[in-house]
């Protein structure tokens, strides 16, 4: 079974340093994530809503989802103001 899951967000306002950091600190992100959990997408707009875009992202299995989750929440936290959500199971 394969979950995926799309996560709207919404930045923070951030100077241009801090944007900067927050570009290298997601290349580097991208770069540990967890066995099992793949980022499929990152959507820099979501038109039509409120968000400044989203992710697709796919797990091998719930808990591996969770256990990115918490970290993943830790990593941007400081330059991302609100996310929303969206769980499914993958059908072929």
């Amino acid at each position: 079974m394969v979950y995926t899951v799309i996560v709207f967000y919404r930045f923070k306002e951030l100077s241009r340093s801090q944007e900067e950091k927050a570009r290298e600190e997601w290349s580097e992100l991208k770069s540990k994530l967890p066995e099992g959990v793949n980022i499929v997408s990152n959507n820099r707009h979501a038109f039509g809503s409120n968000w400044n875009g989203f992710l697709v992202v796919e797990s091998e299995s719930f808990e591996k989802y969770v256990e990115f989750w918490k970290w993943f929440k830790d990593m941007v936290r400081w330059y991302v103001a609100e996310t929303q959500t969206i769980i499914g199971i993958k059908s072929d």
